[in-house]
């Protein structure tokens, strides 16, 4: 069952404090952790400047000043057919919902899926949502910056290789842009109750004027969305103005590679008709929309994760790979 957790914020009443409905991040001791340290006691090395290949919970990922340590899961599948241990190409990464983690019923399940197949797995929880302090961090989270960091990862723990993005709810949204700014990183997108444009669409639009007047003078509210309490921030709906991609007509986002929606036809907090508009805007036409009836947003019962994982196996059938790391790629 998802856990309140209120933080107070300072200099702010307690009654204002930030709700998160993640439910409570279970740290796991890690196998492995990256560290941006040289000494010999350093339990990995860095190679040329990546992280491709060390596996286990809880890794660091160290980001340039002034961003803060990505904190990320990944766990890498070898080539059956490489005596060497090459690594797959086929690699699949997860991107939560608003406020959710690497630790959801969904990551866990593509997780054991991609281990049962002989896929890569990798998933990073958000800037200001896990290990983090959201009295602070959350407060300055934004669209923009989750999809710079899931850049800054990709670069770095799948170099040359481009990724299956599986994104739910924002993970959908920022999978989107991330293949529209680099289609070079991205082998196909699968999305579970993918939300774009939200910010605008279904959350401010729908305010209250004192809850509008409320999220730009104080920073935040706590807005019910659904059946869920998300902490809404002026950062996030400001930063979602720069980011909204449903505005512009059929066919007007350049993104080519295999992309699979996945809806629920009774989701109160995104309605069905958003994957349709998703499909519409896309340019390429290998796009297929799935609506599920009978279930709801989360998608995460038995029967609504097998799907996710059909649709990730037919991207992977479908989208042209090619090795950036090879000499005869050009």
């Amino acid at each position: 069952l998802p856990l309140l957790l209120v933080l107070p914020i300072l200099g702010a009443p307690l009654i204002s404090s930030l709700a998160f409905n993640n439910g409570h991040r279970t740290f796991r001791m890690p196998l492995l952790m990256a560290s941006s340290s040289s000494s010999s006691n350093s339990p990995i090395r860095l190679r040329k400047s990546s992280v491709e290949g060390i596996d286990g919970y809880e890794l660091v990922l160290p980001n340039a000043a002034p961003r803060s340590n990505i904190y990320y899961d990944a766990f890498y599948a070898t080539a059956s057919d490489k005596m060497d241990g090459e690594f797959t190409k086929d690699v699949i990464v997860y991107l939560p919902g608003l406020t959710r983690t690497t630790t959801s019923a969904k990551a866990t399940s593509l997780a054991s899926f991609c281990d049962k197949n002989g896929f890569t797995f990798i998933s990073a929880d958000y800037y200001g949502v896990a290990r983090a302090d959201p009295t602070k961090e959350f407060l300055k989270a934004s669209i923009s910056r989750w999809v710079e960091d899931y850049i800054y990862l990709l670069e770095r723990t799948n170099p040359g290789k481009r990724a299956v993005l599986v994104g739910a709810g924002v993970g959908g949204w920022i999978s989107t842009i991330l293949a529209m700014k680099r289609p070079d990183l991205v082998r196909g997108i699968v999305g579970i109750s993918a939300d774009p444009d939200f910010t605008e669409d279904l959350i401010w639009n729908s305010l209250s004027k004192a809850d509008q007047d409320g999220i730009m003078s104080e920073g935040f509210r706590n807005i019910k969305w659904g059946d869920t309490v998300y902490p809404i921030t002026k950062t996030l709906i400001e930063d979602g103005r720069k980011n909204l991609i449903l505005r512009n007509g059929s066919k007007s986002i350049d993104i080519d590679c295999p992309v699979r929606l996945i809806h629920a036809m009774y989701d109160i907090e995104v309605p069905y008709s958003t994957p349709f508009r998703l499909a519409d805007v896309i340019k390429g036409r290998d796009v297929s929309v799935t609506i599920i009836k009978g279930a709801d947003h989360m998608l995460a019962r038995e029967e609504d994760t097998k799907k996710m994982h059909h649709a990730v196996k037919e991207v992977l059938e479908n989208a042209w790979e090619y090795d950036l790391t090879s000499p005869a790629s050009g």
